[in-house]
């Protein structure tokens, strides 16, 4: 899917009209996420709070490995209902699947599409004051620059993008370049992802994260066409790499270590590396998409993954630091003696994160990963 896909005509204009607190417009079951004509006349359903209670099976929607599956089940035992479960493996993907009608009542975006989401009136404004549990979330996120009501979103976690690597197997320097190494050729995976590629693509050519310069976008490119010889692959899936053996060096997240340390015999054979040229920071978040069938239960399963317990335990699972007081200190346990995978509240705020490139920007980006992956 082109990277600009989502700038066709916003729908759904008619949504948020009503004042603070009040949620989703009645009248948008069996539409999907982006249907309805910009300009549309259509009159507008009076909105409702919607309460933080089951109102039907959740059908959830996230990357694979990305909260612990015990939780869910026990989230099914305490409310009765079933979670329906399925995966995307990059933003566009679940985009993709958002824009053809698939209907889901949670997704789990990071914080530039958040913002792309929020601004075209795409996710439940919901009433915070229906989420008990909201009270240990950091104060950097009671107004986030990608929702800055921050009725919108929940953050999820804080993740780095570095490179995964064997120790066993391979010497790192700290450098993007390792991705080159001839110790791991045919052992390597670049994320199948523009915008971690190209990210880190113009930091290694000494350019913004975010740069939409066209003579940086190509020197990043051809950084990514002299990797490819030296590739086993692109994949998201770096934590089912590392694990069965396909990759000894692989673009990825800095929580996923600790995933695949929970997967294999010799955990203190893996690592990640967080790279001198420069680091990708960002957010993943919980929302609600506008066109749930159940937001209720999205609502009462977020306040339920925000339980301090909850949000502990998940940590300890997906390796990632969840931006919550009390279950941080759970995180420091894990980061102790392996700093590389932290990631706080200072390095977003003075750090590079993602953000939105404009339409032009992302056909930039995306046409320069189009000849990548067919190069």
């Amino acid at each position: 899917m082109r990277s600009d896909y989502f700038d066709e005509p916003l729908r759904r204009r008619e949504l948020l009209q009503g004042g603070a607190g009040l949620a989703l417009a009645l009248g948008l079951a069996g539409c999907g996420v982006g249907d309805e004509p910009a300009g549309s006349t259509k009159k507008v359903a009076k909105a409702k709070v919607i309460k933080a209670q089951p109102d039907g099976d959740l059908v959830y929607f996230n990357w694979a490995e990305y909260l612990d599956p015990k939780l869910i089940k026990e989230f099914e035992k305490r409310y009765g209902v079933k979670v329906r479960e399925s995966n995307f493996d990059s933003m566009n993907g679940m985009m993709a699947k958002l824009r053809s009608g698939n209907r889901y009542d949670l997704i789990f975006p990071t914080a530039d599409w958040a913002q792309r989401l929020r601004a075209g009136n795409q996710l439940l404004r919901f009433d915070k004051e229906q989420l008990k549990n909201t009270g240990t979330v950091y104060d950097y996120f009671a107004k986030p620059w990608y929702d800055p009501t921050a009725d919108h979103t929940v953050p999820y976690a804080l993740y780095a993008s570095g490179i995964l690597y064997r120790t066993d197997k391979v010497e790192m320097t700290g450098s993007w370049n390792d991705l080159a190494l001839d110790s791991a050729r045919g052992k390597t995976y670049l994320l199948d992802d523009y915008q971690e590629v190209l990210g880190a693509g113009n930091f290694v050519v000494g350019a913004d994260l975010n740069s939409k310069d066209p003579a940086d976008i190509e020197k990043s490119k051809q950084w990514a066409l002299d990797l490819k010889p030296k590739l086993r692959g692109f994949s998201t899936d770096d934590i089912q790499n590392l694990v069965g053996g396909n990759a000894w060096i692989h673009h990825g997240w800095n929580g996923d270590v600790v995933n695949v340390r929970n997967q294999v015999k010799k955990p203190e054979n893996y690592s990640f590396q967080k790279c001198s040229e420069g680091l990708p920071l960002g957010t993943d978040c919980l929302a609600i998409p506008a066109n749930a069938e159940h937001p209720g239960t999205a609502l009462a399963f977020i306040d339920f993954i925000l339980e301090p317990e909850n949000a502990s335990r998940n940590i300890e699972y997906m390796g990632y630091p969840m931006p919550y007081t009390g279950p941080d200190e759970t995180f420091a346990e894990l980061v102790k003696t392996d700093p590389s995978i932290n990631v706080k509240i200072e390095d977003l705020e003075n750090g590079d994160q993602f953000r939105d490139l404009g339409a032009d920007g992302r056909r930039l980006w995306d046409d320069a990963w189009t000849e990548i992956k067919a190069a």
